[in-house]
This record gives structure tokens, sequence and C-alpha cells, in this order.
């Protein structure tokens, strides 16, 4: 997941980071069906992530509070979760069979191993994620905007201490 000239480093828990009670309205609604044969490794080649898994991710935007709303569940994904970033499971640029570094981190599923494990609630830019390249978070500049303009141009996923390159992976499409 980390690319080259990546440099990792700890990152504390910022109020940014902190969950943010969903806005009265939101902008748009994206969902993506996630599965182990669509996970790729740096290079953009194929790296199938962990066999009979499944997730569906629907994220629920409000663009001009830059709030995004998740609710995720997967099923079949053994943990324990690995990330260099803050957490496992994440929205990332990059188009399909593109690997990109994460520009927004969510809370990993909780639940009992195979599923369903879910993740719920709601978080506020501006974002970080623990990823740092060139001296710069990976969230950083990060806005809702950029991802409700082109939502097929990011993808979401989690990954597991087996699975590095990610046990499911989805590419994001508008639903609402």
């Amino acid at each position: 997941m980390a690319a080259a000239g990546v440099t990792l480093t700890a990152s504390p828990a910022l109020a940014e980071d902190a969950p943010v009670p969903p806005p009265p309205t939101f902008t748009s609604t994206l969902t993506a069906a996630a599965t182990p044969e669509t996970v790729v490794d740096d290079a953009g080649k194929p790296a199938p992530g962990q066999p009979g898994t499944k997730g569906t991710f629907t994220l629920k935007l409000n663009s001009q509070m830059n709030i995004v709303c998740y609710d995720i569940t997967v099923m079949g994904v053994t943990p324990p979760f690995a990330s260099p970033a803050r957490t496992a499971t994440h929205l990332q640029e990059g188009q399909p069979n593109e690997s990109g570094n994460p520009r927004m981190v969510f809370p990993d599923p909780q639940g009992p191993p195979g599923g369903p494990m879910t993740s719920k609630g709601c978080l506020q830019g501006p974002f970080t994620t623990g990823v740092v390249v060139n001296g710069v978070d990976t969230g950083t500049g990060f806005d809702v905007k950029q991802l409700e303009a082109n939502p097929a141009a990011w993808f979401v996923d989690t990954h597991t201490q087996q699975f590095r390159n990610g046990a499911v992976r989805g590419q994001l499409s508008k639903s609402g």
C-alpha cells in the first residue's frame, strides 16, 4: 500500500478525526461493492485479497460541510487489521487497477471474525491518515467536493495482517 518515498510516522488522533453528528442533509450518496478480486498491489498488478470475502461501503456526503457519513459492512474478513495508516479501512484516490495512498481513514469494522463486521459514523474534514509522503499527510488537502465531483476515481478498501494489499476493495459510484 505504501509507495516508494513514503515516510511512515505515527500520527496522533486529532480533533478533526473525532466523530461528528450527521448533517441535516446530504448532497450525494456513493456506494461500492468490495470484493477480493479487485485488489491490486502498489504497481497496479492483481493481488487478490482474502478469498470468500465481500463488503459494502455506503458514503453519504455533505460537500458544503465537508462531512462523510459511512456505513461499512464486511463479511469473511479475518482480523487483525493492519496498515501503515492509523486504521486499515480507507478511502483512496485511484482508478480501477491503480493503487493509491489513503486520503481518508475510517474506523475498522468491528464484530465477530468472519462477520458481519461493521463501522458506522460521520467524520468532518480536514482529514488526516497518518501516512506521510514527502513530509505531508496524505489526507492533507482532501475535500469531500473532490470525491463528489468524480466518484469513479476513488476506491475503498480494508487491509489485514495477512492481506496487506487489501482483503477487499471496491470502486465507488454515485447511487443517489
